[in-house]
C-alpha cells in the first residue's frame, strides 16, 4: 500500500517542480524510486517519462530559449552522454545505488564551497556540459551543474526556466535515443506506467499553470534544497546496505 501512494506522489511532486522551476524531475524521481526498482532499469524508463512530460512545456518555451548561452553547454553535453550510458550498463548495482545521491549531492554543494576551482568550474560551460552529460544518461542528475552555472549568467527567472527545459528537453532526447541504441528497446516502470505517466504529465502542467501566473523565487530555492535533503539520506541509506558492511 505504501508502495502505491508513495510513487504517484513523489513522481507528481517531481513533476509539479518540474513545470514550475523547468528542472528536478529526473533527479527527485530516480532518487525515491531507485528504493523499489533497479537503478539500471529505472533510469532509462524516468528518461523516457521526463522526455515526454516535457513536451508542453518546450511549446511554450521554445521562442523565449537563450540558446546562445546553452551552444557550449550542449555541445560539451552530447560528449559527456555516451560516457554515462557506458558506466549505467558496466557498473554494477551496488555501485550505481551510490552514484546516484553521491553525484546529485555533490554537484548541489559545490557552489557553497568558498573556493576558487569551485567558483571556476560552475563557470565553466564545457565543463558543466560535460558532467550534466554523463551524469544525465548514468544517474538521470544532469540538472544541477547547468542550474547553477545558468544562476550565474544573469539572465533573468523566466530565461532561465525557459532555457532549461529546452535544455534538459534535447539532451534527454539524446540520452533516450543512444539508450534506445544500447538495449534495441525503450524502457517503462514496471507498475501501471501509463497512469504514472498521466499523474506526471497532470504536475508538470499544474507547476506551468502556476508559475505563469505567479513567480515565486521560494519554490526554486526550495527544490534546490530539496534535492540536496534527498541525497544524503539516500547516500545514508545506500551506504547502510549489507553488501557495504559485510
Amino acid at each position: 500500500m505504501f508502495i502505491s501512494v508513495s510513487i504517484p506522489l513523489v513522481l507528481f511532486i517531481a513533476a509539479f517542480i518540474r513545470g514550475y522551476t523547468g528542472f528536478g524531475f529526473s533527479a527527485i524521481a530516480i532518487l525515491v524510486l531507485t528504493l523499489y526498482y533497479p537503478v539500471a532499469e529505472t533510469v532509462p524508463a524516468v528518461l523516457l517519462m521526463d522526455l515526454l512530460i516535457s513536451l508542453p512545456l518546450v511549446a511554450k518555451s521554445w521562442d523565449n530559449t537563450d540558446f546562445h548561452a546553452l551552444r557550449r553547454i550542449l555541445l560539451a553535453t552530447m560528449a559527456g552522454i555516451p560516457v554515462g550510458l557506458a558506466l549505467l550498463h558496466w557498473l554494477p548495482e551496488p555501485s550505481l545505488q551510490l552514484l546516484v545521491p553521491a553525484t546529485i549531492l555533490a554537484m548541489a554543494l559545490l557552489p557553497k564551497l568558498n573556493l576558487t576551482l569551485a567558483q571556476k568550474a560552475i563557470a565553466s560551460p564545457v565543463l558543466c556540459g560535460v558532467m550534466s552529460g554523463w551524469t544525465t544518461s548514468a544517474v538521470s542528475s544532469g540538472g544541477a551543474p547547468v542550474v547553477i552555472h545558468l544562476r550565474y549568467s544573469g539572465l533573468s527567472a523566466g530565461k532561465q526556466r525557459d532555457s532549461l527545459i529546452c535544455y534538459f528537453f534535447l539532451t534527454t532526447c539524446m540520452a533516450v535515443g543512444l539508450g534506445y541504441g544500447f538495449n534495441q528497446s525503450f524502457s517503462l516502470l514496471p507498475d501501471a506506467p501509463v497512469a504514472l505517466l498521466a499523474i506526471s504529465l497532470i504536475g508538470v502542467l499544474i507547476g506551468q499553470h502556476l508559475f505563469i501566473r505567479r513567480h515565486v523565487a521560494a519554490i526554486q530555492h526550495g527544490a534546490y534544497y530539496l534535492l540536496i535533503s534527498l541525497s544524503g539520506w539516500m547516500l545514508l541509506h545506500a551506504a547502510c546496505q549489507p553488501w557495504l558492511l559485510g
